[in-house]
């Protein structure tokens, strides 16, 4: 039994979804962009805990708009309470253009995980492979990079999520990637041809060759929205837990600016929700447990549009807590809503839980006695 299993006494399985969202608290900020210019950013990665080195690894895309310059790096960092983090590496982008023989524009949204056969770090990096420059980008693949030791140095395991099916004919990016029972899965955000958004599945045995499932449904219908977290091993079977951000379809209902003639919009659609869903394997398919608007919890985060949509959920086993990464659009820093607007900052959220937060509440208690 898990220690995550082991604190809920009333509950069986895995910590209520709904316990971590209506007990988180805004802890801190986490990283800061570039600079704090119009159109930079910092986050789009994931956070895992290393049992070998008792550590927290944390990768994040920096970004900044001013000269072109968009999603230029791969970062990881690292931590020893998942608070503060120092930078361990940074892979530029014309350094994974020249590993990779590819062109890429941009980096998005990341992944970093350790093969449990050999011992491999893999790093996968949502690129830009658009045949030219596009504010945002058009084609969007995802790309492999493995090493033995975070330092380096990485070796390209080339496209691993392609372009290749009609429902992500434009975009095979920003995959939620974990292992489950052994199992690779992976939740990324398909956009077809006509720039529709959808969740898809994929599932591999190795991390290197996937098989593509197809599109994810929610109680049998068509979802378009972007989903970002983390995967855990539930009761029921694989559980996601993350944030989910409806597409917005109805130009007349976005309120963000555009910057080119592509529009593609960015932070002015729906409002990203705190979300919870038993995934099917088998059927391809998303059972909903709980869904709710995520509402600012930290003068950090945009009174209208708090969260870009990116997330990481990790269990913090040292302080027997959960934390959940977010990048948010900050509200003082940004003047208005659009893809070379925003400033964006990565926050923490922790959720103590509830063995965790008697010990604490006795300790302060003794402490004034």
């Amino acid at each position: 039994m898990s220690d995550l299993q082991r604190a809920f006494g009333l509950w069986q399985g895995f910590v209520p979804p709904q316990y971590i969202f209506a007990h988180r608290r805004f802890r801190s900020v986490v990283l800061d962009p570039p600079d704090f210019n119009p159109g930079s950013w910092i986050g789009a990665g994931k956070a895992v805990f290393d049992h070998e080195q008792d550590e927290f690894l944390l990768t994040a895309r920096p970004r900044k708009a001013e000269g072109g310059v968009r999603g230029f790096a791969a970062n990881i960092y690292r931590s020893g309470d998942g608070e503060e983090f120092e930078l361990l590496i940074s892979l530029t982008k014309e350094e994974v253009s020249e590993k990779s023989g590819l062109p890429i524009h941009s980096i998005e949204g990341t992944q970093l995980l350790r093969d449990p056969l050999s011992g491999r770090w893999y790093f996968y990096l949502s690129v830009d492979t658009g045949a030219g420059f596009v504010w945002g980008g058009l084609h969007w693949e995802t790309l492999l990079l493995t090493a033995h030791d975070l330092n380096g140095p990485w070796e390209s395991e080339g496209l691993v999520l392609r372009n290749d099916q009609a429902y992500d004919a434009n975009q095979a990016r920003d995959g939620t990637i974990d292992i489950v029972d052994g199992v690779w899965l992976c939740i990324y955000k398909a956009i077809d041809g006509d720039m529709g958004k959808r969740p898809a599945l994929a599932t591999s045995s190795d991390g290197i060759s996937w098989h593509k499932r197809g599109v994810l449904t929610v109680e049998g219908a068509d979802h378009k929205a972007f989903l970002s977290g983390s995967l855990f091993a539930g009761a029921g079977g694989p559980l996601f837990v993350g944030l989910e951000t409806p597409q917005e379809t109805d130009p007349a209902k976005r309120d963000d600016v555009y910057a080119d003639e592509y529009q593609i919009g960015h932070g002015g659609g729906s409002v990203s929700h705190f979300a919870a869903y038993h995934l099917d394997v088998a059927r391809v398919s998303l059972e909903p447990i709980f869904r709710t608007p995520w509402e600012p919890g930290s003068p950090h985060e945009h009174e209208k549009h708090p969260l870009l949509g990116y997330a990481s959920v990790v269990y913090d086993p040292i302080m027997k807590r959960m934390l959940t990464y977010v990048e948010a659009i900050d509200g003082e820093l940004t003047r208005q809503i659009g893809l070379n607007e925003t400033v964006e900052r990565l926050l923490l959220y922790e959720t103590p839980l509830p063995s965790a937060a008697r010990r604490s509440t006795a300790t302060e208690q003794r402490g004034t006695d």
